[in-house]
């Protein structure tokens, strides 16, 4: 068989995640920080804008309990339901 007859294999990108390669290469384990990860990061679904997170909360009906974050470890915005810090009327979900 020549090499322009050659099936090539297929590429594919990594199957971990960005956070867990981040949770597996770190230098320092600190419990304290993977207990906030877990809790604020891990656990929720990640969108790659406030507007989709505000989007997606609507179409659930949630529009009203629902606040928008941008995480700090991920770097993705998430959906809670505690109020933003600071400014009580910044990331409420207004239909």
């Amino acid at each position: 068989m020549n090499r322009r007859n050659r099936q090539r294999p297929i590429k594919r990108g990594p199957t971990e995640s960005i956070m867990d390669f981040y949770l597996r290469t770190r230098p320092n384990v600190d419990t304290a920080t993977d207990q906030d990860i877990a809790r604020s990061c891990t656990s929720k679904q990640q969108y790659a804008s406030e507007a989709q997170a505000r989007a997606i909360a609507t179409m659930q009906g949630m529009s009203g309990s629902l606040f928008t974050y941008h995480c700090r470890y991920c770097e993705f915005w998430h959906l809670t339901r505690r109020p933003n810090s600071g400014d009580m009327n910044a990331g409420i979900i207004d239909e």
